[in-house]
């Protein structure tokens, strides 16, 4: 049997992929939710429908964000612990992160369900949208708890060195999310509200699983006596400052977004712009989940004050971040008839528009793929303000900067080079960024 690769490790390219690959496994796996509901709701009950769950669920995704911020930031900082060999401190950390999101989930829980119709009409929906979006977000909203401690679960087992065990739990997850929308949409027709009850069972399955591996005293991080430490949360709030400002980028963008194009090219270009969200989140996925894997092996050789690994660790990420944005470029490309068939074959019209679009967008995956790593890289040195700059620029600014200015200056069907535009100019900033952290951060 093949040795466990631990965060301790001494890193090559090849080790970094492999370590990399559950996580990777997991974001892949986390993202066939809305893929799959995408899929039954837009085959089975319609165009309209199909809007309304787009519509709603960037709102969704920024609800349950606090899980990504705790999760990737509480990361950092358990890895952290474990590499200055303070091990109880470590599973006291986890224990009070687990408190503080499952009281935060509460809350959000709560006040999404009172006010989920107004957050329907606040993300663009129409009179006729509305309905829609306040059945499907109310359901999920009854989950969030459990999928928001979820999140950073995932990320904790990251720490724990147990990536395998994190991504057969979401494989499971998957196969449960798929099997329940085929039987409570496609067979037994329970609609729009089937399809949330199947997203939110299968976000029990990998909730319930993870906290059978953190509640037993024998695992490496486990739940221990309570120790109530606000710097601890803080900081973890502060570390993963980046995942808030990418979840929140991602609702506001995509509303203006949506909006814009529902100004520009109707409706049929809404649903064109879901079709390259879902191809762009599959991909997206992977730089995500690469990410994740390195920040507890960035923030242990940080912790040790090992700067030369940590140098050769950027290194190695910035390629590995390239070659894989090339290669799904490529993929893209290659397979954007068939993309576009699968979720909008019922429409030649809007099928065309959908295949140039998925070109377009995929332009930009190799420098995302850059920038997306870099962003991790810092949060996993505790520069928690550098990630969250070039979060902040790549998934807020520069989107809603270019998404008014490319029609502007070059027609309204070029609006698709919004992403290749935003993630070159945060390409530019990562490079001062990386100039300054060498001279100040001892990473050189």
């Amino acid at each position: 049997m093949r040795e466990k690769i631990k965060i301790s490790d001494n890193f090559t390219i090849r080790k970094m992929i492999l370590f990399s690959l559950p996580c990777i496994g997991m974001q892949l796996v986390n993202n066939t939710y809305q893929v799959v509901d995408g899929y039954f709701i837009s085959n089975v009950l319609g165009e309209e429908v199909f809007a309304a769950e787009n519509m709603i669920f960037p709102a969704l995704a920024f609800l349950l964000s606090i899980g990504l911020v705790i999760g990737a930031g509480g990361n950092a900082v358990i890895s952290a612990l474990l590499g200055e060999r303070k091990e109880h401190e470590a599973n006291e950390t986890l224990s009070l992160l687990t408190l503080f999101l499952f009281l935060s989930g509460l809350i959000i829980s709560v006040l999404s369900f009172i006010f989920m119709k107004d957050i329907s009409g606040l993300v663009g929906a129409n009179g006729a949208m509305i309905p829609y979006c306040t059945l499907y977000g109310r359901i999920l909203a009854c989950f969030m708890p459990v999928q928001i401690m979820n999140y950073a679960f995932q990320e904790f087992l990251i720490a724990a060195d147990e990536g395998g065990r994190g991504f057969a739990v979401t494989v499971v997850n998957a196969i449960t999310n798929i099997v329940l929308d085929f039987l409570f949409v496609g067979i037994l027709g329970f609609g729009l509200a089937g399809a949330a009850v199947a997203t939110g069972s299968a976000w029990c399955v990998s909730f319930l699983v993870a906290l059978l591996y953190f509640i037993k005293p024998s695992n490496k991080l486990h739940f221990v006596a309570l120790k109530i430490n606000t710097d601890r949360v803080l900081g973890a709030l502060g570390n993963g400052s980046s995942e808030m400002v990418n979840a929140a980028s991602y609702a506001i963008v995509a509303i203006i977004f949506n909006r814009r194009l529902i100004s520009l090219l109707s409706s049929r270009g809404v649903a064109a712009y879901a079709v390259t969200a879902y191809v762009s989140g599959v991909f997206v996925a992977v730089f995500i989940g690469f990410g994740i894997a390195i920040i507890p092996v960035v923030g242990y050789r940080y912790g040790e004050k090992n700067y030369k690994a940590v140098r050769k660790l950027r290194k190695d990420g910035l390629i590995i971040a390239a070659v894989a944005g090339t290669v799904m470029t490529a993929i893209a490309w290659i397979f954007s008839v068939e993309i576009a068939n699968f979720f909008v074959g019922y429409n030649e019209n809007l099928k065309n528009m959908a295949v140039f679009a998925i070109k377009i967008c995929a332009l930009a995956y190799v420098l995302t793929g850059i920038n997306m790593f870099s962003s991790s890289f810092f949060t996993g040195i505790s520069d928690g303000l550098s990630s969250a700059i070039i979060a902040f620029s790549r998934s807020f600014v520069m989107p809603i900067i270019a998404v008014y200015a490319v029609p502007f200056l070059f027609g309204n069907n070029n609006i698709w080079f919004t992403s290749l535009s935003a993630e070159t100019v945060t390409g530019i900033i990562v490079i001062i960024l990386f100039a300054i952290g060498n001279r100040t951060l001892r990473v050189r």
